[in-house]
């Protein structure tokens, strides 16, 4: 009754796209069926395709390194790894979590709950020490006066944060909070529980018998007793594999029926259709029928990176800089997840990379070097550049011992 007259309240204002001082909601205000059961994400992660799709983004994004960078593009950028921000991003958010765990952690509520919400811990100075992933389904925010305020429960205590120490990355939605998709895909996800209870059951021990033995004459008990027996063995195996009946019986297979075949064409569905919520390739996490490895893999990967990993990451970067970097020194400093760490699992990609930073005069050998984990060598911190293209106006020139008319050298 609470949760109705809530809805009720919510669908005053437009639901979780609209706007209005107090709590923000961000569950489906209209269900698209009225008797759908509420999937909790414990209950959601048990169907393989929502764990496998969670599991692939939050694995990806977490080997993505984060750096602090000082400086700005155009005059150039240096990792800053003097300042604490630096060490919490890149070396130890807490004293329990690696970098990739928390960023993990982050990923996953932002997937399933639309939001992630990370608690800043501040010595007595102001600083930050420490950054506390939190679950999203005990936290609240509220709007006041366009002014987030975020109550965090734990153990039965209540917790209430200013904006300011809440790391909150959002989903799409209306500005203050991000809708859950879990609710949102509640009934993609009904489905897919439903279909995989109908088929545990039809595979089980109650299943389907695969078929039936007929006979035109009245067993008395002590008959039907003894034909069970032997039938009952083997259906376990427990005979020769010989088993005699009197009597004119037939046995008669039973095959699928069509609503038994379409259970589990449905089943192939609920794959596509959750990989469509969560924007993965099935073929990233296994379903089988779709296109596999080496077949057009590159340009699906390649649409997966650009499509849906991209976006996770720049919204996760504005989180960050929104409450890491004051506003005075956001034009010097810069938060960046490093997408390039995918290079590094393609050797012939990542060598035509460095390659051409190296030959168009944009990174030194060494730094190339450097981000193979090879030492410096000698000569190699000088940019260099391939200079076999020349102005349309040198053509026919050609190169003397002694350089050009004005001293430069011309190649052909």
């Amino acid at each position: 009754m609470i949760v109705k007259r809530l809805i009720n309240w919510v669908s005053g204002w437009g639901g979780p796209l609209g706007f209005a001082s107090g709590q923000q909601i961000s569950i489906p205000t209209e269900p698209i069926f009225s008797d759908l059961k509420e999937i909790e994400a414990s209950k959601a992660l048990q169907i393989s395709t929502i764990f496998a799709c969670t599991e692939l983004l939050a694995n990806t994004m977490s080997t993505f390194p984060i750096f602090l960078y000082k400086g700005t593009k155009d005059k150039g950028r240096q990792p800053d790894r003097s300042t604490i921000v630096f060490t919490l991003l890149h070396d130890k958010p807490n004293d329990w979590m690696t970098p990739s765990e928390f960023v993990s952690a982050m990923v996953i509520n932002r997937l399933l709950k639309g939001n992630a919400y990370a608690l800043i811990q501040r010595d007595s100075s102001g600083e930050p020490i420490a950054l506390v992933p939190l679950p999203a389904e005990q936290v609240e925010c509220t709007v006041i006066g366009n002014k987030e305020t975020y109550i965090h429960y734990l153990d039965g205590q209540v917790n209430v944060y200013d904006g300011e120490n809440i790391i909150h990355w959002k989903g799409i939605g209306n500005g203050y909070i991000g809708l859950s998709k879990l609710n949102f895909m509640s009934a993609t996800a009904n489905e897919a529980v439903n279909a995989q209870s109908n088929a545990t059951r039809f595979f089980g021990t109650n299943s389907k018998p695969t078929g039936v033995l007929c006979t035109d004459q009245k067993l008395g008990k002590e008959q039907f007793e003894e034909v069970l027996k032997r039938f009952s063995g083997m259906a376990r195996g427990d005979g020769s594999g010989l088993f005699l009946v009197d009597r004119g019986f037939k046995y008669s297979a039973m095959s699928l029926s069509p609503q038994d075949a379409q259970l589990l064409e449905t089943r192939k569905y609920n794959v596509e259709e959750i990989c469509r919520w969560f924007g993965v390739p099935p073929v990233l996490i296994g379903a089988s029928g779709v296109t596999t490895w080496g077949s057009g893999i590159a340009e699906i990967v390649s649409g997966f990176h650009k499509f849906t990993l991209a976006p996770l990451c720049t919204q996760f970067q504005q989180a960050l800089m929104r409450r890491l970097i004051p506003l005075d020194e956001r034009g010097e400093y810069t938060i960046e997840l490093k997408i390039d760490a995918l290079l590094r699992s393609n050797p012939q990609e990542r060598a035509q990379y460095y390659a051409q930073m190296a030959q168009n005069g944009m990174m030194t050998r060494n730094e190339v070097r450097g981000l193979e984990n090879l030492p410096p060598h000698g000569g190699g911190d000088e940019l260099t550049a391939q200079s076999n293209l020349v102005p349309l106006s040198k053509l026919g020139q050609t190169q003397s011992a002694s350089g050009s008319a004005d001293g430069s050298l011309i190649r052909q």
